[in-house]
């Protein structure tokens, strides 16, 4: 069973691979290049009537839609595109639902450029790094008796594989890489650190009741 696991993760880390070098991660509409276009209402809205208009206006495209400004009152909303007559369109059909009477110079529109994956990991590497080399040092030093290249390799490869799992799932399988990616990937990579520590103590404390009986 786990030289079938093994050959499957190999098989899912060649085709991240290849598909991060062909065609890359599939960016959320957030990231990627797109349209924000920012409605005031003025009152309280559900993201739902929104959402309904925009389906209707945009069609397939996605569309994230936000609350903003303190009394989350004005409407974000991020599309790949928006013509000239689709952003009117919206305007037009948000004034009917909300009985407002916005003209299409009080629309806020900006064209987002694409933002590099870079620069969202970035602000992680550094903490991450840190947390590593003391996590490392900590587990060497208090598992030393088990060996310290077996100790040195597990806490490598606890650390490395499930991030490597994540990451080649959000290739193959084109899952958006969004504001919850990074939360996830954080998630991950707590529980492998905190799973390999309880998986060295129980190895630490099999060999002493070992010892203890002889």
């Amino acid at each position: 069973m786990k030289k079938i696991i093994k050959i499957l993760l190999v098989c899912l880390f060649i085709a991240g691979i290849i598909v991060i070098a062909t065609i890359g991660f599939n960016v959320g509409t957030k990231y990627s290049e797109n349209t924000q276009i920012g409605i005031n209402i003025g009152k309280e809205f559900e993201i739902n009537d929104i959402k309904a208009i925009t389906d209707e206006v945009f069609g397939n495209q996605r569309a994230l839609i936000q609350k903003v400004e303190m009394y989350q009152d004005m409407v974000q909303i991020n599309v790949e595109e928006a013509s000239e007559e689709q952003i009117a369109d919206l305007n037009t059909k948000i004034n009917e639902k909300f009985g407002i009477e916005n003209a299409i110079t009080d629309v806020e529109v900006t064209h987002n450029a694409n933002l590099k994956l870079k620069s969202i990991v970035k602000p992680y590497l550094v903490p991450m790094l840190i947390v590593t080399i003391l996590v490392i040092l900590y587990t060497i030093i208090v598992y030393r008796k088990l060996g310290v290249l077996k100790v040195l390799y597990n806490t490598a490869m606890a650390i490395i594989i499930p991030e490597a799992t994540l990451i080649s799932l959000y290739a193959v399988a084109r899952i958006p890489v969004n504001r919850i990616t990074m939360i996830i990937g954080l998630i991950v990579y707590i529980a492998s650190i905190t799973l390999n520590i309880v998986y060295l103590q129980k190895i630490k404390q099999g060999k002493e009741k070992e010892k203890s009986k002889k």
